[in-house]
């Protein structure tokens, strides 16, 4: 496939839009990547509150499990303390369900920071280059299969600016008509140019 321009200032300019594009993708995930992770950092919180119903609820466990060794009022003496040990699993639970909502609200709004300018970029920078590279390389192929100028010429008259026409002749679909061979090398040239191929590329 080609991806350049045989033209060296076509040429020159896709590379450097090639190096921007490249370069903006880097710093639309560094970006998103930051964001993600600085709201993530606020499930530190949750972490926390996990730890410490954990903690709760393992030291209310010994305890419980220690007065219910005592003879006669162990199991009467415990069952407060089990009560309690099950508030700090609550606790706990409380701070994952926190740290859940802080990753999928990370995730969201990386997620949405990223999105929008890389199909931007899909959409100004790789969607051209891709129907620039596709157009080339099926040109190419065409020519070195036996396409000649003419057919070339009659697809400049019917797609190319006006501009760029009468830039060949004042009247360029007679001098078409006509075959004039000036003009149809010239009109052809117009279509390699679009296609970023020399028109020495014909025969």
């Amino acid at each position: 496939m080609t991806l350049y321009s045989d033209y060296p200032a076509a040429r020159t300019r896709q590379i450097i839009a090639d190096v921007m594009g490249v370069v903006a993708v880097i710093v639309v995930i560094s970006i998103a990547a930051a964001v993600t992770a600085t709201i993530r950092a606020l499930g530190a919180f949750g972490r926390d509150l996990e730890r410490a119903g954990l903690d709760f609820q393992n030291g209310l466990t010994e305890a419980a499990e220690a007065l219910g060794d005592v003879p006669l009022i162990g199991d009467g003496i415990r069952g407060p303390f089990d009560a309690a040990a099950g508030a700090g699993e609550s606790v706990a639970e409380a701070g994952r369900a926190q740290q859940a909502f802080v990753e999928a609200v990370a995730l969201g709004v990386g997620w949405s920071v990223a999105l929008l300018p890389l199909v931007l970029l899909a959409l100004l920078w790789v969607l051209p280059r891709v129907r620039f590279a596709r157009r080339s390389s099926s040109l190419r192929s065409m020519i070195a299969n036996g396409m000649t100028a003419d057919t070339l010429a009659a697809r400049a008259v019917a797609r190319a600016p006006l501009a760029q026409l009468v830039a060949v002749h004042p009247d360029p679909g007679a001098a078409w008509r006509a075959h004039d061979p000036v003009v149809v090398r010239a009109l052809a040239g117009i279509e390699l140019r679009r296609a970023g191929i020399k028109a020495d590329a014909l025969p």
